[in-house]
């Protein structure tokens, strides 16, 4: 990772990244090209980050998930998820044009890596007492699907014909009800099946929705 000491120099690389990113697509970008608008060399932009896409992941860390780290160490769930949408909303074009991107190394992919870490270290956040043992249950397979909830409500808000008249409580409730609600409970009654309770070996049905 980069130098901390260096922080005024990658400031000013990823202040060009991301206006290079909202005037041309990101695989049209190269470190000659961030490194002229900087004003540097390319050796000195590798001084810093490898590639372009390890300054795609840091830019991501260092304006989203450090600060999502911050507010969940004091156990501010709702206010992180309020931050997330505020920032990616005031940031629309410069995320919608990064979505873009694809293969291995998409900003999709990275922002599903790091959340899903980000979120599997914070898990006393969770109450362990409501999860099953079961092993498709790992806190790692429940914070991958949590994520891509997230990311699904983030990539839904970004392709909305609507986009400007999407506030930030509108954005945090879509991904609250995405989250919270599951295919069972959103199939009309008549269609919803029974489950099986491994515990007793009964059959259940699912309470009827209010």
């Amino acid at each position: 990772m980069p130098n901390p000491s260096e922080e005024k120099t990658e400031d000013k690389i990823i202040k060009s990244f991301k206006k290079l990113v909202n005037e041309y697509s990101f695989d049209k970008i190269t470190v000659t090209m961030i490194a002229e608008d900087v004003g540097i060399s390319r050796p000195i932009f590798y001084r810093h980050f490898k590639d372009k896409y390890e300054l795609m992941d840091y830019m991501l860390y260092n304006e989203v998930t450090k600060e999502l780290e911050i507010l969940l160490e004091h156990n501010m769930i709702l206010e992180a998820i309020k931050y997330l949408f505020t920032h990616i909303i005031n940031e629309a074009k410069l995320y919608r044009k990064l979505f873009e991107t694809t293969g291995q190394n998409s900003f999709e992919q990275v922002m599903i890596e790091q959340f899903t870490s980000f979120f599997k270290e914070h898990l006393k956040i969770f109450d362990t007492d409501q999860i099953p043992d079961n092993p498709m249950l790992s806190p790692l397979i429940i914070c991958k699907y949590l994520v891509m909830g997230l990311t699904v409500a983030i990539k839904g808000y970004l392709n909305s014909p609507e986009i400007t008249s999407i506030n930030v409580d509108q954005a945090v409730e879509a991904y609250y009800f995405l989250v919270s609600h599951s295919i069972f409970e959103l199939t009309k009654e008549d269609f919803r099946p029974k489950l099986f309770q491994a515990v007793d070996r009964n059959y259940i049905t699912l309470p009827s929705k209010n």
